[in-house]
């Protein structure tokens, strides 16, 4: 008897959202996932760190009586149970954004990931790039967070935040994909502040950086140089880099030097010792010769641009002369040359390789220009710096159609390295820009997706990250990999259930239930072990749902065991006169059905065991 003069203390057990009860039975019955950490709101007068800790759970922020908790899935039952009934748990409520949003967030499977409560809270993102324009334009449409705790901008240049609205359409982007996400944007100019934005990215704690800027000249694109040196060393950092690949596909050449006339000029084909470009009057071009000689050389090859036919009346317009060999005084160790043109009339303008003398080596070389396409192109290895590095994800660009951008750089790396590891959408709306187009659209995507990816597995490691991340997607183009779109097009398993969002799609299951049908057996064990329906409980229509029959006991889930009663207790298969005489006894009360047998026996489906349903297994018997 409860003393009168004592208060009674709290019922166990905190309400919880009966959807929130479900996810995390879901989450738990994969062991894959049972430690995915899961967001859910607390409503309570007080709640206290020491009370969620013994469950792993940690208080993340708080607001009057609302407190975010993220919890182990697998922990989230125990804590319910150890809490008052005062308490009520539930997910954070579903909504719908009304600004801008980039359509490539449901495309990707992100937006089932923010449904189930997934935002990539907790995540640190750093986007690197050279400004960051319009950027209080996009914090008061709020397409970005205010500059605080969700937002910090560092300007690393000198001159200022803006200048181009490059960065803050990627930024974008990025919280698109990632809304709980921090963001930390750095603008730089050149791979000093490059390095420097990522050191103290890295120590503020920042575990993915997306950077779609593409750099020339520092390597063959073999992933070494300096570039790569930066970027890879993210990993060693605990965070990873993710680029675009650049959109230089129709503005490359990859060849080996030929000179078949000894003329020192090299044949870009048959017969033709220029490339060409088609040039517009007052728009600057940079074209960008590197050679297979690094990380020094005395091979020494020239780059020539005239304003017509090189034999037939042109004139050098721009050149680049680096000393790779000669007087040690001017000599220049790295294979490259680079010029800069700003034509002042429009044309086709003519690009010389040339050969300092005929005892120069016959190298690889490749040509890139910043601005129009060349004429005389190689689509292959039109990867750019530093997507080619190992230990950075490059990332293609389809548009959403799933249709490979013509202009997205293609991999293998030089050295024959299979890039770019996955593909994103591109063309997509931003708050600055009606189609923000090219890989640096792509990128950030990716880059989205991957902290999604850690929010949900908070102890990835880089490398697994740049393991996982190819194995969500949607192969969109050649069957495999391809140098196009990579492993695919990033879908999201929001679910965990092992289906991406776009297998779901076709098998017409849910991307944010793992057992669409509630039958006990996930989508992609009724898809892949079973071959039972994802979206029927039932898939034989026997009254045992394919859970039960595969789980329980052990029957075929695709054949119907109606009236399948004997021997009792082992019933095998085949229907006959002893499944008759068995149903006859629990009908005649002389026998007691097990909840299996009250389900087989029930053979017009009423519910109930009685005569009709023995005359009804007679007629299928034949008798």
């Amino acid at each position: 008897m409860v003393n009168p003069t004592l208060a009674a203390p709290p019922e166990p057990g905190a309400q919880a959202e009966d959807r929130l009860r479900q996810q995390v039975d879901r989450l738990s019955r994969v062991s894959a996932r049972a430690q995915e950490r899961v967001t859910l709101i607390l409503e309570a007068d007080a709640l206290q760190q020491d009370k969620v800790s013994p469950h792993a759970g940690l208080i993340r922020h708080r607001r009057g009586r609302l407190h975010e908790v993220s919890i182990p899935a697998n922990k989230v039952t125990a804590l319910l149970n150890a809490l008052p009934s005062s308490v009520l748990a539930r997910f954070p409520y579903p909504h719908q954004a009304v600004a801008v949003t980039g359509q490539g967030v449901a495309i990707t499977g992100a937006a089932d990931m923010q449904s189930l409560g997934n935002s990539a809270a907790g995540i640190k993102i750093g986007v690197i790039d050279l400004g960051f324009g319009s950027l209080s334009t996009s914090q008061a449409s709020g397409d970005l967070p205010p500059t605080g705790p969700n937002l910090s901008i560092t300007d690393y240049t000198g001159t200022g935040t803006g200048g181009t609205n490059h960065g803050t359409n990627v930024a974008e982007i990025v919280h698109d994909m990632a809304p709980g996400a921090s963001l930390y944007l750095a603008k730089i100019a050149n791979e000093v502040q490059l390095g420097q934005a990522l050191d103290d990215m890295t120590a503020a704690g920042v575990k993915v950086i997306n950077h779609s800027v593409a750099w020339y000249g520092a390597a063959f694109y073999d992933g070494t140089g300096s570039i790569c040196d930066i970027a890879n060393s993210a990993d060693t950092q605990g965070a990873q880099w993710v680029n675009a690949m650049g959109n230089s596909r129709l503005k490359h050449y990859l060849g080996t030097f030929a000179d078949s006339n000894a003329d020192l000029r090299h044949e870009f084909a048959t017969g033709q010792d220029y490339n060409t470009i088609n040039l517009t009057a007052g728009s600057a071009v940079s074209l960008i010769l590197n050679w297979n000689a690094y990380p020094i050389t005395t091979i020494d090859y020239d780059l020539y641009l005239y304003n017509g036919p090189p034999d037939s009346g042109g004139v050098v317009v721009a050149s680049s002369l680096n000393r790779q060999s000669g007087n040690r005084s001017t000599y220049y160790p790295y294979p490259y040359e680079a010029l800069d043109y700003t034509p002042t009339s429009s044309g086709t303008f003519y690009i010389v390789v040339k050969k300092v003398n005929s005892s120069q080596a016959n190298l690889p070389l490749t040509l890139f220009s910043t601005g129009p396409d060349l004429v005389t192109r190689t689509t292959a290895s039109s990867i750019l710096q530093p997507a080619d590095c190992a230990k950075v994800i490059g990332v293609g660009a389809v548009d959403l159609n799933d249709n490979a951008g013509s202009f997205s750089s293609e991999g293998p790396t030089t050295d024959g390295r299979p890039k770019p590891e996955i593909a994103a959408p591109n063309g997509v709306q931003t708050s600055l820009s009606s189609a923000f187009w090219g890989t640096s659209a792509a990128s950030p995507h990716a880059t989205g997706a991957a902290a999604l990816m850690l929010a949900a597995n908070p102890g990835m490691t880089p490398a697994q990250l740049r393991a996982a991340l190819p194995a969500a997607v949607k192969d969109v183009s050649t069957a495999g990999f391809d140098y196009r779109t990579g492993s695919g097009r990033i879908s999201l398993d929001a679910d965990g259930d092992g289906l991406n969002r776009d297998t779901e799609l076709v098998y017409g299951t849910s991307p944010t239930l793992a057992d669409t049908d509630g039958d006990g057996l996930t989508d992609s064990q009724e898809i892949d072990l079973y071959a039972t329906s994802p979206t029927l409980a039932d898939s034989d229509s026997d009254g045992l749902s394919d859970g039960e029959e595969v789980l329980v006991y052990a029957t075929n889930p695709n054949q119907s065991n109606k009236g399948d009663l004997a021997p009792k207790g082992q019933p095998d298969g085949i229907m006959n006169v002893a499944d008759l005489l068995i149903l006859t006894r629990f009908v005649g009360q002389l026998d007691v059905p097990s909840p299996q047998e009250s389900i087989l026996g029930d053979i017009n489906n009423d519910s109930v065991l009685d005569v009709r349903d023995i005359l009804q297994l007679r007629q299928q018997l034949g008798y």
